[in-house]
């Protein structure tokens, strides 16, 4: 690579794939057990439901497809993928992303799996630039998710948060000038990484008669007090921090966001952040996690595409991304449409 010479990517197409089926998150509350209030707070109205035997990886692929057609590029252009899904794969061995790079025919790309929780596609993002980079011959990436909730969680939730099914996948390339990322800003706290959990089929706990009588196959929160305490006190201010911090980086202030985008999990928490940040809710995504929920690590992506259809965004504009994903991270990315 030439001395000084400015290596940068953008956003070059956007798909996805959102099963016909819609459940109500009220109803699904009641299933579970879980106060009225908590549904409210979630914000969504309905959630999304694949059918019996679709997998994550076919939607996955549906999503993949559409986006390699938005970006009006073929399979075979692409130098890499990078499987994002936030729960469970078709397999727990082998990785996914080989799947996926066989079925769309991307035969010259190298694959591997991303795991993050529902802050893995946005932390790819910044995988995927420092890639292109190097400047190394990868100039086209494809970031690919797919995640099917419904099938390891009771009534779709998790505690206080509400999962639909889905797949959505982005491509990444070094011709792009749309949706350049400026800057980064990711943090990860270990302390509470086993808070949300499937707490059998590890090789801590694995699957035994005993385990699928006890229903330990299910995503849960394993500690409600921590989760509604010390976690819920330290949960917000990171994401503020989160947020600040990657602005810093790019010599941006909170007032210079003209569309700030959060992962759909939860419609209260989006309000007590962009008040904090001085953020008017009219310029957030917040009408997006109202209709469609959350539905895994794509949803960010997802709601940007929708705002950038909308009309809603303006060449040079600056916009924020943030997600979170057990483990437990916080990401947050700023980008320049």
């Amino acid at each position: 690579m030439g001395a000084g010479r400015d290596i940068s990517c953008g956003l070059a197409g956007f798909g996805f794939y959102l099963p016909e089926k819609e459940v109500s998150v009220h109803e699904l509350a009641q299933k579970a057990g879980i106060p009225e209030i908590v549904a409210d707070f979630a914000g969504a109205r309905t959630v999304r439901e694949a059918s019996e035997r679709e997998l994550p990886s076919e939607m996955a692929v549906k999503a993949a497809r559409e986006a390699l057609s938005d970006a009006g590029i073929f399979p075979e252009q692409i130098d890499l993928i990078i499987y994002c899904g936030a729960g469970l794969p078709d397999y727990v061995i082998p990785q996914t992303s080989g799947n996926i790079q066989h079925a769309i025919g991307a035969m010259h790309a190298f694959a591997f799996d991303f795991v993050q929780g529902c802050s893995g596609m946005l932390s790819a993002l910044q995988t995927a630039k420092g890639y292109i980079s190097l400047d190394e011959g990868i100039d086209t990436v494809l970031l690919v998710s797919g995640d099917k909730w419904s099938q390891f969680t009771r009534y779709h939730a998790a505690d206080s948060v509400f999962f639909g099914d889905g797949g959505g996948a982005v491509v990444v390339s070094k011709k792009s000038q749309d949706f350049k990322p400026l800057c980064f800003n990711i943090i990860t706290n270990g302390a509470y990484y086993d808070l949300w959990r499937i707490e059998a089929g590890g090789i801590r706990h694995p699957v035994t008669k005993d385990s699928i009588e006890q229903g330990l196959h299910f995503y849960d929160c394993l500690d409600k007090e921590r989760a509604h305490g010390e976690f819920k006190d330290i949960y917000i201010p990171t994401l503020i921090r989160g947020v600040k911090g990657a602005l810093e980086r790019c010599g941006f202030d909170p007032e210079d966001v003209a569309y700030f985008d959060m992962v759909n999990a939860n419609l209260r928490v989006l309000e007590v952040v962009t008040e904090a940040l001085g953020i008017p809710v009219t310029r957030t995504s917040a009408e997006y996690l109202k209709r469609y929920g959350h539905f895994g690590a794509h949803d960010i992506f997802f709601n940007l595409n929708q705002a950038r259809l909308a009309g809603r965004l303006e060449k040079g504009d600056i916009v924020v991304l943030q997600s979170t994903g057990v483990g437990f991270t916080w990401s947050c990315a700023v980008l320049q449409y």
